[in-house]
C-alpha cells in the first residue's frame, strides 16, 4: 500500500508516519521541507517538497502516483480541502482528514457526552477568545463540509478523526508544561473560574494509532470519530493528579472568569495560556471508535509520567506566559488579602 501524508513532520503526523512505516507501508510525505523529518533513512519513505496550495503541483502528484490512501493533516480552510478534492477525486482509495473536537465546541449547545453526529449545530455568538480556537474551529467545520459534500465510497471515500487535546513529549502547544512548570517552582497556582469544567486529553501515541487503524477497515469509510482518552478531568482534578505525580503540593487560588479576562496575563501572543480552562464541559463519546477501530487508551498516570520526564529533561524553554509568572503571584497575593 502506498500512502501520501500531506504534512508528516508535525506533532501528530510525524508519529503517524513512524507507525505506518513500522507497519510496512510505503510512504510519501508532502511538505515545504522547512521542518526536518526524523525519518530520513528508511527505504519505504520518500519526500515531495512543495506548497500544498500549489494546485498544479498537487494535481501532478496525484496523476503521476497511485496512492491508496491520502492523509490531509494540514487542511485549515475550505480552499485547502476543495483543492484536495479536485486533485485526488477518482484517483485514490481512501482520504483521511484530520479534524478537531473544536467543530463541536463552538456550538451554542451540545449534548454530553458529545457524539459524532453533533456537527453543524447553531454556533454561539462570535467568541474570538474561545479556548477551542474560534477561527480554527469554524474553518475546520468548513473543511469537513466540503469533504462530506464530495464523499463517495468509490470515487472519494472520506474518513475523519476529531482529536481532543493531544498530550505527550514534544507537544508544540506545551499545554501540560504550562502547569507542570508552575507546580515545580513551588509557588501558588492561579486558576480562572471555579476549575470544575470537564475535559478530556488524548496521549499522542493513542491518537496516532487511531489514525493508522482507520485505514485497516472499510467500516470507517464515510465515518467520523472522536479521538480522546477515556479519563475525564476537571482542571482542579487534573492539577491534583499532576501534583501527586510530581510529588509536589501547591495552593490553588481561583479568580472570577470575567475579572481574569480583563487582566493582561490572560492573553499571550505566544499561544494559549492557562491551559485546559475550557469554560464549558467538553466530554466526548468514544463508543464508535472503540467499536469500529478497537480503540483503547493509555492511562493518564502512565503517559503523564513520560510527558513530565520529557519536558523536565529535554525542553529548554519556559512555558507560555511564564515570563509574567511574578504578576500571577502578585494577583494571588491580592486575592489572599481580599479573601
Amino acid at each position: 500500500m502506498h500512502i501520501l501524508i500531506i504534512g508528516g513532520t508535525g506533532f501528530i503526523s510525524s508519529r503517524i508516519a513512524e507507525k505506518l512505516l513500522a507497519k510496512g507501508y510505503n510512504l510519501t510525505l508532502l511538505n515545504r521541507g522547512i521542518t526536518r523529518s526524523t525519518l530520513l533513512h528508511n527505504k519505504n519513505l520518500s519526500f515531495v517538497h512543495g506548497d500544498r496550495n500549489d494546485r498544479r503541483m498537487l494535481s501532478e502528484l496525484a496523476s503521476k502516483n497511485k496512492f491508496d490512501v491520502v492523509y490531509d493533516m494540514i487542511a485549515y480552510n475550505e480552499n485547502d480541502s476543495q483543492m484536495a478534492v479536485d486533485a485526488f477525486k477518482n484517483k485514490i482509495g481512501r482520504f483521511i482528514h484530520c479534524s478537531t473536537i473544536s467543530v463541536y465546541m463552538l456550538a451554542k449547545e451540545v449534548r454530553l457526552p458529545v457524539t459524532e453526529n453533533q456537527i453543524n449545530l447553531p454556533l454561539m455568538e462570535h467568541f474570538p477568545r474561545s479556548p477551542f480556537g474560534w477561527d480554527y474551529g469554524s474553518s475546520k467545520i468548513k473543511c469537513e463540509n466540503i469533504l462530506w459534500k464530495h464523499h463517495d465510497d468509490k470515487s472519494f471515500p472520506v474518513s475523519m478523526l476529531r482529536p481532543a487535546y493531544v498530550s505527550g513529549p514534544k507537544d508544540p502547544a506545551w499545554r501540560d508544561w504550562f502547569w507542570i512548570e508552575r507546580i515545580l517552582d513551588g509557588n501558588p497556582l492561579l486558576v480562572p473560574g471555579d476549575g470544575n469544567f470537564k475535559f478530556q486529553q488524548v496521549y499522542i501515541e493513542d491518537a496516532a494509532e487511531a489514525f493508522c487503524k482507520v485505514i485497516e477497515t472499510d467500516k470507517s469509510m464515510g465515518e467520523a470519530y472522536n479521538v480522546a482518552g477515556e479519563e475525564v478531568f476537571t482542571l482542579n482534578g487534573y492539577l491534583a493528579r499532576l501534583m501527586k505525580l510530581l510529588n509536589k503540593s501547591s495552593e490553588v487560588f481561583h479568580i472570577d472568569q470575567e475579572s481574569f479576562d480583563g487582566l493582561e496575563i490572560s492573553y499571550s501572543g505566544e499561544g494559549d495560556v492557562f491551559t485546559f480552562n475550557t469554560q464549558r464541559d467538553a466530554v466526548f463519546n468514544l463508543d464508535k471508535i472503540k467499536s469500529h477501530l478497537g480503540f483503547s487508551t493509555t492511562p493518564f498516570d502512565d503517559y503523564m509520567r513520560i510527558t513530565i520526564d520529557w519536558f523536565s529533561n529535554n525542553h529548554k524553554k519556559h512555558s507560555i506566559g511564564y515570563s509574567r509568572r511574578d504578576e500571577e503571584i502578585k494577583i494571588i497575593k491580592s486575592l489572599k488579602v481580599n479573601a
